[in-house]
């Protein structure tokens, strides 16, 4: 490639050749309708489908009819809090760290409905205030709480374990969006507790876009659907099923990423979750080394949790989208701006003009890393 891409977060790129020719499979051999038929393409379709549900159910520790699929994590994470039916007077959290997937969400139902949106007290280092919480909750009673596993911004691991206990304590749900940190930080339910998580298929799982998921604890307590339409059974009935995933999976399935996340498992697995993660970190940390040296203002790096793997930082005397273009010019692909979590730019200080967003992968290499130092190092001379 005649470009360096550091813009991970966004979409993983290139992807793996075991993602690639599973994809290329998909299309050449089976990519028809799920559920629609018995003739033998379908077969193929419907047991790939059911294949990536059970594979990816496993990394969760929940049963594979706890996981539907949907086009997008910000698809999953408007069914819940769109179809919870929480009315005038009721309190959604989030944390200061959302992404305008979630933000919008709630502001559309505090805007059409009268909801109650408070933030959580969770500081700039992602330490949650449990004592504060606690008197929120208790005056302002938690429906549903939604938090990011990572900051999209930062990289920083937020307290979702913490947050989730408290909030079950006053009665609350708990929404987790992990659209960063699925594939290779998953955080399983059995450890985590949430009562809905939200993923999608194009970053830590290294899939293709067009596809997520939808993890949800208790099967026997469904919100209502976000998109009506069929689903391949009981096509008799003008309501939508009452029971998973067909409730939340109308309309014709993208099976060609749906099957991309099964094959971005497989590779995580030969390669070693340990072993990508190691080299991420490697990356991240020379990245973070030699900003440092350069004298560079870094955000985040301080949750207690950890990082996935991002900087985010701000060259003195220059906009994050000077450099941004700067770096284009050289064809690095990096990601400035307020990378649509304006409210995670408040709290770090980093509003209204963002910062500049590196995030290597596990298919960059130190030298490519190196190069971006040299050319921000230039800057100062």
């Amino acid at each position: 490639m005649d470009f360096i891409y550091l813009d991970n977060a966004a979409t993983t790129f290139p992807k793996p050749c075991h993602v690639v020719n599973s994809v290329v499979e998909c299309l050449k051999k089976f990519a028809v309708n799920p559920r629609r038929g018995i003739n033998p393409l379908v077969k193929k379709a419907n047991n790939n489908l059911e294949v990536t549900r059970s594979k990816l159910s496993n990394i969760f520790r929940v049963n594979p009819n706890q996981l539907t699929f949907v086009p997008s994590a910000t698809y999953g994470i408007n069914i819940i809090i769109q179809g919870m039916d929480i009315s005038q007077g009721e309190a959604i959290y989030i944390s200061p760290f959302e992404h305008n997937s979630v933000v919008r969400s709630v502001m559309h139902l505090k805007n059409e409905n009268g909801v109650t949106v408070k933030i959580l007290p969770i500081d700039e280092n992602c330490q949650l205030d449990s004592e504060q919480t606690e008197m929120l909750f208790a005056a302002y009673p938690p429906r549903l709480v939604v938090i990011a596993h990572a900051s999209n911004v930062t990289g920083d691991i937020l307290p979702i374990k913490e947050v989730a206990k408290i909030t079950h304590s006053f009665g609350g749900k708990i929404l987790v969006d992990a659209a960063q940190t699925v594939g290779l930080h998953t955080p399983g339910m059995d450890r985590y507790d949430y009562d809905f998580l939200a993923f999608s298929s194009h970053k830590s799982l290294y899939g293709i876009p067009g596809s997520g998921g939808l993890v949800i604890k208790d099967i026997n307590e469904l919100p209502a659907p976000l998109v009506f339409g069929g689903t391949g059974v009981n096509s008799e009935d003008v309501d939508m099923p009452d029971f998973v995933p067909e409730r939340y999976e109308s309309g014709t399935l993208p099976l060609p990423s749906i099957v991309s996340m099964l094959a971005g498992i497989e590779w995580i697995e030969r390669t070693g979750i340990e072993e990508i993660n190691a080299k991420v970190n490697t990356l991240k940390q020379e990245l973070y080394k030699g900003l440092l040296d350069i004298g560079v203002k870094i955000y985040g790096q301080t949750s207690p949790y950890g990082n996935i793997g991002i900087i985010s930082f701000n060259v003195l005397g220059f906009s994050p989208q000077d450099i941004d273009s700067l770096l284009d010019s050289k064809k690095i692909c990096v990601r400035s701006g307020l990378h649509c979590a304006p409210i995670a730019h408040k709290k770090i200080g980093s509003y209204p003009n963002g910062t500049l967003r590196v995030s290597p992968a596990y298919f960059n290499t130190e030298k490519e890393i190196n190069v971006l130092l040299d050319i921000i190092d230039q800057l100062y001379f």
